[in-house]
């Protein structure tokens, strides 16, 4: 009897283990740390011979500000497709060689291309439904794709920062505005100074 006891709580302690363990799996801090944007999240379908994967925008929560576009393409065709993916007047063209994927997330390690895709006038909020329309050759296809925001904490670094503004600051406009000032006053003297010898 003391046997079959001693197994009964084995298997009991041994049940409470491996859910707790699980959990601290789940919410390791370092798992967190190394997330990456899975393309996963985005939205997907297929014109002509390419595959569109992970076709998702990134914007700051308050629904402020760019969106960064992300997508990733695999070319199931004999030949070169070039693809042309059109976002709120935001226009991306990319050629991609038969057989191969092309992955636009540029901090990811499997990344095809480092530069940031930016959608400056996107009319929508986070949680809205936005087309962005694909195109490969001369087939065309509306793709409805989620707008997401950094309310996801691993989504906070793929908010775009906006551009700086062309519009010169308060101090610049007074530095300039004293300049002109300045070059005024001299100008005036100089002219007094002329008459003065001319009258001399």
């Amino acid at each position: 009897m003391k046997r079959h006891n001693r197994a009964a709580l084995a298997v009991a302690a041994l049940a409470l283990v491996i859910p707790v363990s699980g959990c601290a799996s789940l919410l390791s801090p370092h798992q967190t740390a190394e997330y990456h944007y899975n393309g996963g999240d985005g939205a997907s379908g297929t014109v002509g011979d390419v595959e569109v994967r992970g076709l998702m925008l990134i914007m700051d929560e308050k629904g402020e500000g760019p969106a960064q576009l992300f997508f990733t393409l695999l070319n199931k065709g004999d030949s070169t497709a070039d693809v042309t993916i059109e976002a709120s007047g935001t226009t991306v063209d990319e050629s991609v060689k038969a057989g191969e994927t092309f992955v636009q997330d540029p901090k990811s390690p499997e990344t095809t291309s480092k530069d940031v895709v930016t959608v400056d006038k996107l009319d929508a909020q986070p949680g809205d439904l936005v087309d962005i329309t694909v195109t490969v050759g001369g087939e065309e296809k509306t793709i409805r794709t989620q707008v997401l925001s950094d309310s996801l904490p691993y989504y906070e670094e793929y908010v775009p920062t906006e551009s700086p503004s062309s519009v010169p600051s308060d101090d610049a406009t007074s530095s300039e505005g004293a300049a002109s000032s300045d070059e005024a006053t001299s100008s005036d003297e100089g002219t007094a100074t002329e008459g003065a010898t001319a009258n001399g």
